[in-house]
């Protein structure tokens, strides 16, 4: 145990000092290049687990994180897909160190919902569990119109976690694999009227220096859920995203974000995590809007839900 802490520290210090001394890649107009396919492979949880009690974590504990996620997945009890097209992820280091949450702020790593927002998860998880009349009812992301790794903030997704970057000067867009949904980001430019909402949100950058920065807001109030394997949060017209990226190695990025919104939150808060460069080639993802499977699926819940129901009146 002492041994596996003293190579985690020196790695951490090692990446520390070389993150400084690093010279990006630019392009003909100076801007670091941040062009081409990244992966998201980070296993750290989004909010700090109920069982850890420190932002900073040992090894063995990031181990311990990754097999109960490994487990998860391969759930033999009950009938799923199997998870042999997962990435192979882990609990990565960010800053040289090993963390219990994505959430860096508040420090206790959790998401500072309001009471609107306990209301909210509340509805969707008994929604999730019960509603199967139609497909409005079901998350976005079953519905072939919404991903975690493409909406901003971006979260971890079991498979296809892909995004390409494409830069000019003018703007830069962002392509996840997962939904086949592109965010362009108009650079050094305004944001377009209120009353105009997307489900990427509006979205305008700059660079500070060899660091993106990326504000969204305006999102569709369709689009508000967020959801993954190991978190729940809302955004709404009035949600402001930022992002900041910087290439830190040739093959890594570093993401941070904050999100602001007194509609459902107590106070801003912020997150950080990495991106890894892959040589995997980005493929269509076969999932189109609307997901016309989506029928048969809600008519079989249906149809399991009466029949739980008639055994339990038995």
């Amino acid at each position: 145990m002492r041994y596996s802490l003293f190579i985690a520290i020196l790695f951490g210090v090692s990446a520390a000092a070389q993150a400084r001394d690093y010279q990006p890649p630019r392009l003909e107009d100076r801007r670091v290049d941040l062009q081409g396919v990244w992966g998201h492979t980070n296993l750290t949880p989004f909010e700090r687990p109920a069982d850890l009690s420190t932002f900073v974590i040992t090894p063995e504990q990031a181990a311990a994180i990754k097999a109960k996620i490994d487990t998860r997945n391969e759930d033999l009890s009950k009938p799923a897909e199997p998870a042999l097209y997962y990435d192979n992820r882990a609990v990565e280091p960010i800053r040289g160190e090993f963390r219990s949450s994505i959430i860096v702020e508040p420090a206790d790593g959790l998401i500072p919902g309001n009471d609107a927002y306990k209301r909210k998860v509340g509805q969707v998880r008994a929604s999730v569990l019960t509603a199967f009349d139609g497909p409005e009812q079901r998350m976005p992301s079953e519905r072939c119109v919404g991903a975690p790794s493409a909406s901003p903030p971006i979260q971890l997704v079991p498979a296809g976690d892909l995004r390409r970057i494409v830069q000019t000067r003018d703007a830069i867009v962002i392509m996840a694999e997962e939904l086949h949904e592109a965010r362009v980001i108009r650079m050094n430019a305004r944001h377009s009227p209120t009353n105009v909402v997307s489900w990427l949100g509006d979205s305008i950058g700059w660079w500070e220096r060899d660091t993106l920065v990326i504000e969204s807001t305006s999102f569709a109030p369709a689009s508000e859920l967020r959801a993954s394997p190991n978190s729940m949060f809302f955004v709404s017209p009035r949600t402001i995203v930022t992002e900041r990226i910087t290439r830190v190695a040739d093959d890594e990025l570093s993401y941070e974000f904050t999100v602001t919104d007194p509609t459902y939150y107590t106070q801003t808060w912020k997150g950080e995590t990495r991106l890894h460069r892959s040589n995997a080639k980005m493929i269509e993802y076969a999932c189109h809007e609307g997901n016309y499977s989506l029928t048969f699926v809600l008519q079989d819940a249906r149809k399991l839900e009466e029949r739980a129901e008639t055994q339990t009146r038995r």
